[in-house]
């Protein structure tokens, strides 16, 4: 069994003992150190080398957010805070989950597979980081990859982002997320749909298949997806 580092910073003791309380549930992690004083937990971060933080945001002398971009080795981080205005410049950090307290336990849990899934998935990947973004569902900030995105359905002013037997809806046309998918090599294939081409496992000149999904093909976008068919064929 692979083993994590980990700290908490939080100026809230109470804080910091859910989640201590939480961690001792996953023996994989071993919890080094907590910090009350994030100026202290600077000093720490910047002379030894931590799997993952769990960090408070709004704290003072230094923010959690001043923390991540601060800290000068490959630290991973949680933010944990009771302020979802910060979740966007978290987002840009990009942070491996953002986490709004009070937390319950269940949240917590898929935090942590999300991070050792990320440290999987880095392993055996040659990029030192792994795109993703977040989607805003309640009060909730959940962390998407995209390497986990089947296909995204428009549906009027939302987009349904189907990732294997799990969706999420964001508030966001599908333009807006064609063009921030477009680095990944997403493609329109209809009007209402966008797929990962390394995902298309099957095509007919109406439909494709994306693992068990079947998705249909608008006329007026076969002849850019079978170029791109015929480019990579045998």
């Amino acid at each position: 069994m692979q083993k994590f580092t980990t700290i908490i910073i939080d100026d809230e003791p109470l804080a910091i003992d859910v989640l201590v309380h939480y961690l001792k549930r996953f023996p994989e992690f071993e919890i080094v150190k907590t910090f009350t004083n994030p100026v202290e937990a600077f000093k720490f971060l910047n002379a030894t080398t931590i799997d993952l933080v769990f960090t408070d945001i709004a704290m003072p002398q230094i923010s959690g957010t001043e923390l991540v971009k601060l800290t000068q080795n490959k630290t991973q981080f949680v933010m944990v805070t009771s302020f979802s205005e910060y979740a966007i410049e978290s987002f840009e950090l990009n942070v491996v989950d953002y986490l709004l307290k009070p937390v319950p336990f269940e949240r917590f849990s898929k935090t942590i597979e999300r991070f050792k899934e990320s440290k999987q998935t880095h392993n055996s990947s040659t990029t030192d980081s792994i795109a993703s973004f977040y989607i805003k569902e309640g009060d909730e900030f959940v962390k998407v990859l995209v390497e986990d995105i089947d296909y995204i359905e428009g549906m009027k002013d939302y987009a349904k982002i189907v990732c294997g037997k799990n969706y999420y809806l964001a508030l966001k046309t599908l333009k807006s997320i064609e063009d921030k998918l477009e680095p990944f090599d997403f493609i329109r294939v209809h009007k209402s749909f966008i797929v990962p081409l390394k995902k298309i496992s099957q095509y007919n000149s109406k439909s494709i298949l994306i693992n068990t999904h079947k998705v249909p093909v608008g006329s007026s976008y076969r002849h850019q997806l079978k170029k791109y068919l015929e480019n990579n064929k045998l």
